[in-house]
């Protein structure tokens, strides 16, 4: 049961207590807040500080790679019948292209089925990609004479059992057995076919489909599961559409390719073919400067705003007596000189006819930040662009490795940001500190509570006293009264 305070003297401990405790912890608890304070605000400095460099390093990315400076733009005349993209590096040049015709992928299809869970027949269905010879000429006719299987292909082999054989049984075992053959099936009116496709287009991607009927012990017929035979053997399924070659010419030469994708027919260059051409097409390539342009903008960018974000938290407002919560810390100044000092080193990767980033239109401008002459660089890369390229890309030569610039910027920014890097190990140290506070905080608020008891217990102790005093000067008082001829002087 708490003790009652203050009936034996009426003063007013609980008043009193608390004002000892407070007057006591007020200075180390206010320290206390400081130095969280302290350590928190330097913790978020370190944090934007992290951070900036983090989006510094992101922007260092395509300056390392030496694709973005030899990006090719690559324009087509009339993008309705064919486009055009370049791999960085691709020869600058311009190319007339004309389309006959377009690949196809071969189409065959089967007889009419009553419905999809009608049965087809039973047996092995062996499937092979490779190049018909027609009997006579595909539009004439749709029946091999021959048929070249590809031999870096295996033969597709699909067993179709009994009880699972019907219509739906059959394309599914097909498109799960493979996919280089494509199964589905069509409606036509109230009946349904078996579509067979195969997954690339050309003439040497048609199908040949032979049979092991055990159905009926006949292989060619059109019953059972030879309906589905066709090969040089049998033609019961029907073909719809051939497999044929996209032809076509490149500057007058006439080429052809199984694929509607050219990769191979220019080096570095991919063409899609879309449709037949009424007219040529013309097909751009040009050296595309503006790729390492925008790659350089967006490092100057990053620099500056990490410059930026370094200076708000390492500077003395004036206007506002606020100071930055990196103000006079030597790590970051650390930091910002190494950044700073990297941009006018010796650059090893360096050749040709420039060897600085202020030769190329990259300059340090009043307060540290960069300025990018877009003219000068473009200008630097017309004139020698492998000489701008060296500048930013590590080189190899007389087998050793020259280091570009944003290698190494890069590297420099990993020995602050790594997860060993000096900022983590700051602000490691500035949690241990946080620990502490914390530790030494809880400590003394224990040392505060027992203090407060103890002042409690005293002053309850001297209520008691006084109370006990009071109690016999009362008795003492009325003792006296009662004694024979003593007259109690009257209060004036």
């Amino acid at each position: 049961m708490p003790a009652v305070t203050g009936l034996g003297s009426g003063l007013d401990i609980e008043g009193l207590v608390t004002g000892l405790i407070n007057a006591e912890s007020a200075p180390q608890l206010a320290l206390f807040a400081a130095r969280t304070q302290k350590a928190t605000s330097l913790l978020s400095g370190f944090g934007q500080i992290s951070s900036s460099l983090a989006s510094l390093e992101s922007a260092l990315t395509d300056l390392k790679s030496a694709d973005t400076f030899s990006a090719v733009s690559a324009t087509s005349s009339n993008s309705s019948f064919a486009t055009v993209s370049a791999d960085p590096g691709a020869a600058a040049g311009t190319y007339s292209l004309e389309v006959t015709s377009l690949a196809e992928r071969q189409s065959l299809v089967s007889g009419d089925f009553a419905a999809t869970t009608t049965e087809v027949g039973t047996g092995t269905l062996t499937i092979s990609l490779g190049t018909p010879t027609y009997n006579v000429a595909p539009a004439d006719t749709t029946t091999y004479s021959s048929f070249a299987a590809d031999g870096s292909v295996a033969a597709i082999n699909v067993d179709i059992q009994a009880g699972s054989a019907t219509l739906a049984d059959v394309r599914d075992a097909i498109n799960a057995a493979t996919n280089l053959v494509t199964a589905s099936l069509v409606k036509n009116g109230s009946n349904y076919k078996l579509l067979l496709s195969p997954t690339n287009s050309g003439l040497a991607n048609s199908l040949s489909v032979s049979v092991a009927d055990t159905s009926d012990g006949s292989n060619t017929d059109n019953s059972g599961l030879s309906q589905l035979a066709f090969s040089a053997s049998a033609s019961n399924l029907s073909q719809v559409r051939p497999g044929s070659d996209a032809d076509f010419s490149i500057n007058g030469m006439s080429l052809s390719s199984s694929s509607n994708t050219l990769t191979d027919v220019i080096d570095g260059v991919d063409i899609n073919l879309l449709q037949q051409t009424t007219s040529p097409v013309t097909l751009t390539l040009s050296d595309n400067n503006l790729v390492a342009e925008n790659a350089v903008s967006a490092f100057v960018i990053a620099y500056n705003s990490y410059v930026t974000t370094h200076a708000n938290l390492t500077n003395y407002n004036a206007a506002t007596n606020v100071a930055g919560a990196l103000l006079g810390d030597f790590t970051a100044r650390s930091i910002s000189d190494k950044v700073r000092s990297q941009l006018s080193a010796t650059i090893a990767s360096a050749t040709g006819s420039y060897s600085s980033l202020s030769e190329i239109g990259v300059e340090v401008q009043t307060g540290g930040t960069l300025q990018l002459d877009r003219v000068k660089f473009q200008a630097a890369m017309s004139a020698d662009g492998d000489s701008v390229k060296a500048i930013f890309v590590d080189r190899t030569s007389g087998g050793s490795t020259l280091a570009g610039f944003a290698s190494t910027m890069d590297t420099l920014l990993d020995t602050f940001t790594s997860a060993s890097g000096t900022i983590k190990d700051r602000t490691d140290s500035i949690e241990d500190q946080m620990t502490e506070i914390t530790t030494d905080e809880a400590d003394f608020t224990r040392r505060m509570a027992s203090l407060e008891e103890r002042y409690r217990n005293q002053f309850n102790a001297l209520d008691s006293l006084l109370a006990e005093i009071y109690a016999t000067q009362d008795y003492l008082t009325t003792a006296l009264d009662q004694l024979p001829g003593f007259v109690q002087k009257p209060k004036d």
